[in-house]
């Protein structure tokens, strides 16, 4: 189950209640290296000490294996190789080992040293690499054949509506490799919507899974073909072969009312608990809300949501689908004292409406065609950068591996303060900008990194093909 914070909110008052704590902090950062707040810095001293000692082993190793070889370019690469073990050791020690390289080797020696304090921003492997285009399958939409269940009851409905469409409600179960064997490493919810074995669930439930499978109310598990996810609204659909299935019937998100009463069903915590029912009143239609950088319009509630009731239904009093729950706020903000205060009756589900326009589309086309960067994002505001010392702008939290935003050579920290000829303003504005560019559209980006600016021209891609996996960390800025 996702969980996520209002960043700017929760910001501004614990900037607001602690005064004395920013400036202890602000002292504390000036005194340890940027992106370690536990280790301080060492005084890198020219003076003789361990640098001294590593060059005297490093040149007598090396040398010895030149003689011994008679090979002069095996022991320029040997010792080349053992510069870069040791760059970390700092600049002092590396100009030592240069100047004595270039006396050995009488000015031939020509290897520039680069010491870069913020070297672990970025490790070995990180280089863009080109992928292949994926490959989609053609498809014919199925019949959304659900029932409507048959109200017996309407004083209290609940009942009649749980056991007629308990049966359509399923667990999914993620599976990785791990020592040669698959184990289950992840589980969510998910509901059929179609007996030709059709299933929708959260895209960030099979996410990175390299096996997934369904559960059904009978304890039988089938292997599940993933025919396609979209992440920015978070829906995925699944494919099992599997007779006698109860699909749900399909209602209408755009009806739904504030204060109607909502059932929710799914899978928390895993099998040990599945098919809990949980109830609720609809508490607004369409909350804005960044969900892991992404922001939607969701159905809020205060039926009970938990880990594994992802990609779960949340159904009407008629007993129809009007969302699919993804993610619930656990954080209602501070006390005085600085610590987070636990939220309770703060869930949210994907509308259907919108959820089953984008299943319609991956079952016809394997994919939706999402333009963009690949890159998470903050708004730092004038607030928050004399906070923590850095310039106002879009801040790049984060970036994808192989990734648009990879290959033009972002990285994590920088800071956008110009984009397309437009100053920087808030994080919505920004990612609504991206979000109406067309695949192959160019995204001229300002920036500033590291005090300095830079430019860097964006190509827009397709977001389904980039994966999850991040390059280079999350920000040190902000943690």
């Amino acid at each position: 189950m996702d969980e996520f914070n209002n960043y700017n909110a929760q910001q501004e008052e614990y900037r607001a209640n602690h005064a004395e704590y920013r400036q202890t902090e602000n002292n504390r950062q000036s005194c340890y290296t940027p992106g370690d707040t536990n280790k301080p810095r060492q005084d890198k001293s020219r003076g003789n000490g361990a640098g001294g000692y590593v060059l005297t082993g490093v040149l007598c190793l090396l040398l010895g294996i030149a003689i011994g070889s008679g090979v002069t370019a095996l022991a320029l690469s040997a010792i080349r190789n053992a510069m870069d073990g040791i760059e970390e050791a700092g600049p002092s020690i590396g100009q030592e080992i240069e100047d004595a390289l270039d006396d050995i080797f009488d000015g031939g020696f020509d290897f520039d040293f680069h010491y870069d304090q913020n070297n672990d921003f970025q490790t070995q492997g990180d280089e863009y690499v080109e992928q292949e285009a994926m490959e989609y399958i053609k498809r014919e939409l199925p019949e959304f054949d659900g029932a409507a269940p048959v109200i017996t009851d309407t004083q209290n409905p609940a009942p009649d509506i749980v056991e007629q469409v308990y049966d359509g409600v399923v667990g999914i179960n993620t599976y990785g490799e791990y020592d040669g064997r698959m184990e289950m490493d992840g589980y969510g919810s998910g509901f059929v919507v179609s007996s030709e074995g059709y299933i929708i669930t959260n895209a960030h439930v099979i996410r990175g899974a390299e096996k997934v499978t369904v559960t059904f109310s009978d304890q039988q598990e089938a292997d599940a073909e993933v025919v396609g996810s979209d992440f920015t609204l978070d829906i995925a659909v699944l494919k099992v072969k599997k007779s006698g299935l109860i699909p749900l019937a399909i209602g209408d998100s755009d009806s739904v009312r504030v204060g109607e009463f909502t059932i929710a069903i799914g899978n928390p915590s895993g099998s040990e608990l599945a098919g809990t029912t949980t109830f609720g009143i609809i508490s607004a239609k369409a909350r804005s809300i960044n969900v892991d950088g992404q922001q939607n319009d969701y159905i809020q509630t205060d039926a009970a949501i938990n880990p594994g009731n992802s990609g779960g239904p949340m159904l009407s009093m008629e007993g129809k689908v009007i969302g699919i729950t993804t993610a619930k706020n656990i954080y209602a903000g501070y006390d005085e004292y600085g610590n987070s205060i636990s939220a309770e009756g703060l869930g949210f589900a994907i509308p259907i409406n919108e959820a089953m326009e984008i299943a319609c589309q991956l079952i016809e086309n394997g994919r939706i065609i999402r333009p963009g960067m690949g890159v998470n994002v903050i708004g730092i505001d004038a607030d928050t950068a004399e906070y923590y010392g850095i310039p106002e702008g879009i801040l790049i939290y984060s970036v994808t591996r192989n990734g648009s935003a990879h290959k033009a050579g972002l990285k994590v920290d920088d800071i956008i303060v110009e984009y397309d000829g437009i100053a920087t303003t808030t994080q919505d504005e920004f990612v609504d900008y991206v979000k109406g560019l067309d695949l192959g559209d160019v995204l001229h980006l300002v920036i500033n990194r590291d005090g300095k600016t830079v430019e860097i021209d964006v190509i827009m891609a397709d977001m389904n093909e980039m994966g999850d996996e991040l390059v280079g960390g999350t920000s040190r800025i902000i943690e």
